[in-house]
């Protein structure tokens, strides 16, 4: 089977599949990484980077090293755990 991309849509999947790569790259250097930053933290969560400072305004622990802030994933994980509760069902 053969498809034929034009110039544009050989470049869009070339941008695809290099985004994709990078973020396979980042993901694994900061795999074995115990405190990340705020935007590094945010993407291991999936979450958004103001939440993670909403979290942290919640008591979520932060490590200030130098005026840096640094989050800790097992901490943070810890912490999550803690807020834990319940679902509650509907009738």
């Amino acid at each position: 089977m053969e498809f034929k991309l034009d110039q544009q849509q050989e470049t869009e999947i070339k941008t695809y599949v290099l985004d994709v790569v990078k973020d396979a790259i980042k993901q694994a250097t900061t795999a074995n990484k115990p405190y990340l930053n705020r935007k590094e933290i945010a993407q291991y969560f999936g979450v958004a980077d103001s939440t993670i400072s909403y979290w942290a305004s919640l008591g979520m622990p932060v490590a200030v090293i130098d005026g840096r802030k640094l989050y800790g994933k097992q901490s943070i994980t810890n912490w999550l755990k803690s807020h834990e509760m319940p679902s509650i069902k509907a009738k």
